[in-house]
C-alpha cells in the first residue's frame, strides 16, 4: 500500500439495474484524514455507491480503489481495513 494514496479513489464509476442506471460517471477522492458524508433522496445511488466500494456489487464501468489497492483484486486486504454497517442487517440461522 502507498501511504500517501487517497483512502478512497473513485474514476467514472457506473452502475445500474436494468435500464435504470443509479451511479452514472461518478469521480470522488477522499484523502487520509478526511471524512465524507453521502447524502441524496431515495434511488440516488448512495446504497449502491457503497457495495461497489465493497465489491458486493461489480461495476458496469469504472475504477473503485481504496487504500491505494484494487478493492476488486485485493478484496481480504481491503475489506480488513474497514468497518461497515447496512440499513439493513441479516443474520444467518
Amino acid at each position: 500500500m502507498n501511504e500517501t494514496a487517497a483512502v478512497i479513489e473513485i474514476k467514472g464509476l457506473r452502475y445500474g439495474y436494468g435500464r435504470t442506471e443509479a451511479v452514472h460517471d461518478l469521480n470522488l477522492t477522499v484523502q487520509p484524514g478526511r471524512c465524507y458524508g453521502l447524502f441524496g433522496r431515495n434511488g440516488a445511488g448512495k446504497t449502491t455507491t457503497m457495495k461497489c466500494l465493497l465489491n458486493l456489487l461489480r461495476p458496469r464501468g469504472g475504477t473503485v480503489r481504496l487504500f491505494g489497492m484494487d478493492a476488486s483484486k485485493h478484496e481480504v486486504e481491503v475489506k480488513r481495513k474497514l468497518a461497515y454497517v447496512p440499513d439493513y442487517v441479516a443474520f444467518y440461522p
